[in-house]
């Protein structure tokens, strides 16, 4: 009796310790794995988009998690529990050797909050009065791009997203 009160606390121990991991997946490749629950630690790997993590733990707004022999920690906003168009999930892990990456301002992510103009935008604009200098401004900053790392820097000497805290 006394051998089936242990093994029903084991069996129950272990079914309840697997039910809060859960499998995320990285939306953007460059997401930095860190060390500590912050922006500002050790960089431990950067993963590619579509990788899956399984998630461990939380801390504020960063979520533990491991992918293979990797342990780290990532900003919960850079996480999704769906696989990312153009990403099965089984991405590998970036080096930061692989060329530069570039992110336009029609293709930023909402972390950038950079948006241009659509059609209907546009019209909105011309139809209550917005200059047509105005229109073409926000045209020519469509095609500025930015590479990962000054989005990075750009955010972490300002405090923003995950360098917040």
């Amino acid at each position: 009796m006394r051998s089936f009160k242990f093994l029903f606390v084991i069996t129950y121990l272990l079914v309840a310790s697997s039910s809060f991991a859960e499998t995320l997946y990285v939306k953007k490749s460059g997401t930095a794995l860190n060390a500590e629950p912050s922006g500002k630690s050790a960089t431990v790997a950067l993963l590619d988009k579509g990788t899956a993590v399984e998630s461990i733990n939380t801390s504020g707004n960063f979520i533990e998690v491991k992918s293979g022999s990797l342990k780290g920690w990532i900003f919960k906003f850079k996480l999704t529990n769906q696989t990312p168009k153009n990403g099965d999930g089984s991405g590998d892990f970036l080096t930061g050797l692989l060329g530069k990456q570039e992110v336009s301002a029609q293709e930023a992510s909402s972390s950038s909050s950079i948006r241009g103009l659509s059609p209907i935008s546009e019209k909105y604009a011309r139809d209550t009065g917005v200059s047509e200098s105005d229109i073409l401004a926000v045209k020519e900053m469509e095609g500025v791009k930015a590479t990962p790392t000054e989005v990075a820097q750009f955010l972490k000497e300002r405090k923003l997203g995950e360098y917040s805290n």
